[in-house]
């Protein structure tokens, strides 16, 4: 083994906390090893920030197993695919698959374009807004909502409307008007969307107290939980019924925009073979339910933070921010001028393979959403290091996937000095640069470099077949020659191995239509009012400029890099990072 970390020299309580790698990024494993032990009264804790260990215990599936019990708090709607384990895993993970195709991610991506437009709307008439010049002071509750509404509508046939917003003729379908509703409807005290926000915002309070405890607590947050609570599982029966009569009526499509019916089909014999016995026996009502909430629990969260963090750090990095405007002109120029009529994949695979999938995958690689992946052995294991060197681990050994600081191992990343904040730093591999995705930068990627390292999966393609990890049959795999590829283990935003998020490919087509839709037209600056008023800043010079918007620029790093938290995914939980979104041409910074 590499290091040890002992109790004695006060250090071990800066592994205790659930979010500690991305806190230290990559300091401790520089220190001890990319893979390093915490012997404790409890057992050995295994800290991993090895590519090569990671894949290998992603890759092994059986001997590895997800500790399920850190799970329960997502499992109060029913059992699902990211909280069982084995046989159930893989009837879980083998049925609901079937949603996620390029047909439904078709529908994702005319509903994220939809929605990015829809969102501007709604920075553009609030309170001393314009529809050219928008005060955001937090991007994440619009990031939010858009990301509800997009897997609400791509994956359930269920729209949600921003304020204001109203159902067009011929829009509404019979039955789903309680779900689209501004108002909560007979049977509710909530509408969907606020129940949805309420759980999602607040549901580690179901990992806190039972659910009778719960509904018994006299507390204003509390309740306010359990009102969500309730209200969601009501709605989640009626949108069960109303998939599943349809269904006996013919009238739903199982592959095709829908993440529930494939359950739903999976559950039962269909009518006509009634004596035809279920091929998946795990698969019931509660795991249909269960699977709907994670399906818009983790399609809501993590694609929410990945927008606000790449806003973010485009306005923290305004070159890269107008060297990406100049790529989606070029791109954009033979397409139609309304992003609406952008066909799909064609106009995902030239943007994802471009300098915007490299600013994605850059965002992805500084802040992930899941900051610790845990695992445990069940068997004695024998691991082998990227050097070569060959470790044992004992039956029981618990350990994380250190996301943040595996994507800061020097040793898996291209890097050079940094010059963006601390020039002369040993690396910029805290800074957000994408060009070191870029195979073209010479800088980053040397002609004379070997490539075949290079030739891993992309992760803004298709996910690798795998027999434990079903692609559908009509998604062909991407193969891009323009963007760098970790090698295995090293770039783990959605996981690694069979285990892998069902999702990431879905998440790509959402992230990519929205900032290409957002910023065709827009930019996205620093909210500078702090260190100067509106007035000041116009009647400024370009240094003076430059001036107030380097102390922006200061406060924001300290913030991304000090004060994010919590306990599932990272997001700015104390002082926001407030920006300013004008039409291009109306920005006041260089």
């Amino acid at each position: 083994m590499e290091g040890t970390l002992a109790t004695t020299n006060g250090r071990v309580n800066r592994v205790l906390d659930t979010i500690w790698s991305y806190r230290e990024k990559y300091g401790l494993f520089a220190q001890y090893g990319d893979v390093f032990l915490v012997v404790t009264p409890g057992g050995l804790y295994m800290a991993n920030a090895s590519p090569a260990v990671i894949h290998q215990i992603a890759t092994r599936r059986s001997e590895w197993v997800k500790p399920i019990e850190h799970y329960s708090v997502v499992e109060h709607f029913g059992p699902n695919v990211v909280t069982t384990e084995g046989s159930t895993w893989r009837d879980h993970r083998k049925v609901s698959s079937a949603g996620f195709n390029e047909r439904s991610n078709a529908v994702v991506w005319k509903e994220s374009i939809r929605q990015a437009g829809e969102m501007v709307k709604a920075w553009g008439k609030r309170e001393g807004n314009s529809k050219h010049s928008m005060w955001v002071g937090d991007v994440y509750p619009d990031a939010a909502t858009t990301s509800l509404h997009i897997i609400s509508q791509s994956g359930f046939g269920v729209k949600l409307l921003w304020p204001g917003e109203e159902q067009k003729d011929g829009e509404a379908v019979e039955g789903y008007d309680k779900f689209s509703s501004h108002e909560p409807m007979a049977g509710h005290t909530m509408t969907f969307k606020e129940s949805m926000h309420t759980m999602l915002r607040d549901f580690i309070w179901m990992g806190v107290f039972s659910k009778t405890t719960l509904e018994k607590l006299p507390f204003k947050r509390t309740k306010k939980v359990w009102e969500g609570y309730s209200n969601l599982n009501i709605y989640l029966h009626e949108l069960y019924d109303l998939k599943k009569n349809a269904i006996a009526k013919g009238l739903a499509e199982k592959d095709a925009l829908d993440l529930m019916a494939p359950l739903i089909i999976a559950s039962a014999p269909l009518p006509s073979t009634p004596n035809t016995p279920n091929p998946f026996p795990s698969i019931g009502q509660p795991e249909i339910l269960g699977n709907a909430f994670i399906f818009l629990f983790a399609g809501h969260e993590t694609t929410a933070n990945s927008l606000t963090f790449l806003l973010i750090l485009l306005a923290l990095n305004l070159p890269a921010q107008r060297h990406l405007q100049r790529t989606l002109s070029t791109i954009l120029s033979s397409l139609p001028p309304n992003p609406s009529d952008w066909p799909y994949p064609s106009t995902f695979n030239k943007l994802s393979n471009s300098y915007l999938g490299a600013c994605i995958n850059e965002q992805l690689r500084l802040i992930p959403s899941v900051v610790m992946i845990p695992k445990r052995s069940i068997t004695p294991q024998t691991l082998v290091l990227d050097d070569g060197r060959v470790f044992k681990v004992p039956k029981g050994t618990f350990q994380h996937f250190c996301a943040p600081s595996v994507h800061r191992n020097p040793h898996a990343w291209p890097h050079r000095n940094s010059s963006q904040r601390s020039p002369g730093r040993a690396n910029d591999l805290d800074d957000f640069v994408p060009e070191r995705w870029m195979l073209s930068d010479p800088t980053y990627h040397p002609p004379t470099s070997s490539s075949s390292s290079n030739r891993t999966a992309n992760p803004t393609a298709a996910p690798t077949k795998n027999p434990e990890t079903p692609t559908p049959s009509d998604l062909d795999p991407d193969h891009s020659t323009t963007l760098f590829h970790p090698a295995p283990g090293a770039f783990i935003p959605f996981s690694d191995g069979p285990r892998a998020c069902l999702g990431r490919r879905f998440a790509m087509v959402e992230l990519v239509a929205l900032a290409a839709a957002l910023l065709k037209d827009y930019s996205v600056e620093l909210d500078t009012r702090e260190w100067a008023s509106e007035g000041a800043v116009e009647a400024m010079d370009t240094g003076a400029r430059a001036k107030v918007y380097g102390m922006a620029v200061e406060r924001g790093w300290r913030v991304l890099e000090g004060e994010l938290g919590g306990l599932v995914t990272l997001q700015c939980v104390g002082r926001k990072i407030g920006v300013r979104v004008c039409r291009k041409g109306g920005e006041r910074f260089e």
